[in-house]
């Protein structure tokens, strides 16, 4: 299957699970989260607004991150550069907006300032499907694989799926970036 196929595919199993399945499987993999030692040691922790989009709920993963004093950073998308900005959120509760490629994001204001890259020592990523090798299928305009580039090889890069997303194999490319690791359930 070729990745457009795919993300047709995954996108139809991710809307077919009921709010309730979401949130039971969501909770599981947060709790498996919680328990690795990158987590828990990490102090800058980058992860996505999921609202909308069917994949694992990242609501309670970032409430309960900045409860723990972690400094959570979110990316907003600057299409005119096609690239991703870290930014970092400071309260919960912040304005969101939908993208223009449908992904909630900070809304950006005097307050919020983007950070150095350097400074973020994990990273949990999106997407539509995963497999054994830890690569991943994205939603196909290469923001976080170029921003992924750009990080240190030292930096955690976790994907977070259910276990129907977790496939034996993706179809990849040189630009394709591979994770560190997968938690599914």
């Amino acid at each position: 299957m070729n990745k457009e196929d795919l993300r047709k595919s995954m996108k139809k199993k991710l809307n077919k699970q009921t709010v309730s399945e979401r949130r039971t499987k969501s909770r599981l993999i947060q709790n498996k989260l919680f328990r690795q030692d990158r987590f828990l040691s990490s102090k800058y922790v980058m992860l996505y607004v999921s609202k909308g989009t069917g994949e694992v709920d990242t609501s309670p993963i970032i409430k309960k991150a900045l409860n723990m004093g972690k400094k959570v950073v979110l990316p907003v998308t600057v299409v005119r550069e096609r690239k991703i900005r870290p930014v970092r959120l400071r309260n919960p509760k912040q304005d969101f907006i939908r993208s223009q490629y449908g992904i909630y994001e900070p809304r950006e204001s005097g307050r919020t300032r983007p950070i150095r890259i350097k400074d973020i020592d994990l990273v949990i990523v999106p997407g539509l499907a995963f497999d054994r090798h830890n690569n991943r299928l994205g939603r196909g305009q290469g923001y976080y694989d170029r921003f992924l580039k750009r990080l240190s090889g030292a930096v955690p890069k976790i994907g977070l799926g259910f276990r129907f997303q977790l496939l034996k194999n993706i179809p990849t490319t040189a630009n394709d970036v591979p994770l560190t690791r997968v938690i599914c359930n």
